[in-house]
């Protein structure tokens, strides 16, 4: 049982190496979240002014 046990403990141990290899892919992934919530925002942006004029349109009528 010892064994086992002891043989788990560096499994345990490599996730807290793993963080160190994700930061540096971690400038390219934060690179393109922001891309994508830029675009995010732009999209949300054209559809709030569509409603707006949606809504212009309709308080004209």
């Amino acid at each position: 049982v010892a064994e086992s046990s002891a043989e788990a403990a560096p499994a345990e141990e490599a996730p807290a190496e793993a963080p160190v290899a994700e930061e540096s892919s971690a400038d390219d992934s934060s690179a393109e979240d922001a891309s994508a919530k830029e675009q995010e925002n732009e999209e949300l942006a054209a559809a709030e002014e569509e409603a707006a004029e949606v809504a212009d349109e309709e308080a004209k009528e």
